[in-house]
């Protein structure tokens, strides 16, 4: 009721072009227009918004596209259409895929679809930040049902196909390079020959749309928007994040920088020692450190809105699964993380009224914790590895 609410109060503004996907359907008309060696061009962006949202940017400066080129496909054919009805088929796409994740994990999610087989479709309508994701038309909903498909892949024990899909989800890479990091930690060269077969075809596709030129312009262009940090655009006091948590408080100094690069290191760090790929038989342990190494994974990444929290929302299904199992000490911790908090109006109350969502990082800071420790990491796990290899060496000599 309070998203419906929300969506409401906010129809006008939306259908007026304030949400983020008018960067998606101007940088499609730039494309379908064979303007793709100026994909990056601002004064290209402002002319090109200006046909179709004019009212908007006579009160605000344009959004810029800042996402990498081969994503645009995914919005080309809704530029066949005018704005309103691409955004509204935008959000119904959104709406059957977020259905579909729900439905792609219940069988792996036995006990919470056995016990509240409806809560599982209810609690995405209830999760903020999937809801500022469909009313801004953004990105982030692709991005979970890609990690839902690579989670689904990882347990069916097909590590190059979780690769693959988690390579698909670069166009949000701040997103996906700190789980690649974990898993090159944990050595899981298939994934990570996955990965690189979706990043391979993600540039070739990047290229022949754009040219070269545009494509090594790209990563110059982020770097720059987030070095001027314009306002509207690059706000770190709205990113519940370890960026946010620490350089939310109008400060972006060298010093800052390098507290959250190592901080980010050491989260990753620690994230990598729960996550145990190599335990997938161990479903308790399996599920608890892949929630620990996604909500990390959002936490340092460096361009992280309350939008693209919804890739948390996987770890959060997983928990409450996992809760049915759990001893009621620890039950009543993640319960009241997950439903105190996160499924609160307090999100949305922050959202609207107090801009200052990086506090929201010390609550998945908090809530990552809970889930690290509702769960024993068994010794022989760390030491599985170790002791193939030792078998390996033994079995050759021999």
């Amino acid at each position: 009721m309070l998203q419906f609410w929300v969506f409401w109060g906010a129809r006008g503004r939306v259908l007026s072009g304030w949400p983020d996907f008018s960067i998606f359907y101007a940088a499609g008309v730039t494309i379908r227009r064979g303007q793709g060696a100026v994909l990056y061009n601002d004064a290209v962006q402002r002319q090109v918004q200006q046909e179709f949202i004019p009212e908007t940017l006579a009160v605000r400066n344009p959004l810029p596209y800042n996402h990498p080129p081969f994503e645009v496909l995914l919005y080309l054919p809704l530029t066949y259409t005018n704005y309103v009805h691409a955004y509204m088929i935008w959000f119904l796409a959104n709406v059957m895929l977020l259905g579909g994740c729900v439905y792609m994990l219940r069988n792996w999610l036995s006990a919470l679809t056995m016990a509240f087989p409806w809560f599982m479709f209810a609690m995405p309508l209830a999760f903020f930040p999937v809801a500022d994701s469909l009313l801004q038309g953004q990105d982030s909903i692709v991005l979970l049902a890609l990690y839902c498909l690579a989670y689904v892949a990882f347990l069916r024990k097909k590590e190059m196909w979780a690769g693959v899909f988690l390579g698909l989800g670069l166009f949000k890479f701040h997103l996906v390079l700190p789980f690649v990091f974990l898993l090159f930690l944990k050595r899981r060269w298939r994934s990570l020959a996955g990965i690189l077969i979706s990043a391979s075809v993600e540039a070739l596709v990047s290229l022949v749309m754009v040219g070269w030129k545009e494509l090594l312009h790209y990563p110059f262009y982020v770097w720059q928007i987030n070095r001027k940090q314009p306002p509207g655009i690059i706000v770190p006091e709205t990113m519940p994040n370890l960026r946010g948590l620490i350089m939310g408080w109008g400060s972006s100094s060298a010093a800052l920088q390098l507290v959250v690069f190592v901080l980010s290191l050491l989260l990753l760090v620690w994230a990598a020692k729960r996550f145990a790929p190599e335990g997938l038989t161990k479903s308790d342990v399996w599920n608890a450190g892949f929630s620990v190494a996604l909500i990390a994974t959002f936490l340092v990444g460096y361009h992280s809105y309350a939008h693209d929290m919804t890739i948390t929302l996987l770890p959060c299904l997983i928990t409450f699964d996992r809760l049915l199992e759990q001893p009621p000490p620890r039950r009543a911790i993640l319960l009241l993380f997950l439903l105190g908090v996160l499924f609160s109006p307090l999100f949305l109350y922050m959202t609207l009224y107090f801009a200052h969502q990086k506090l929201f990082a010390l609550v998945l800071l908090l809530l990552v914790w809970a889930i690290a420790s509702s769960v024993e990491l068994p010794a022989s796990l760390g030491n599985a590895a170790k002791e193939k290899r030792i078998q390996s060496f033994a079995g050759s000599c021999l």
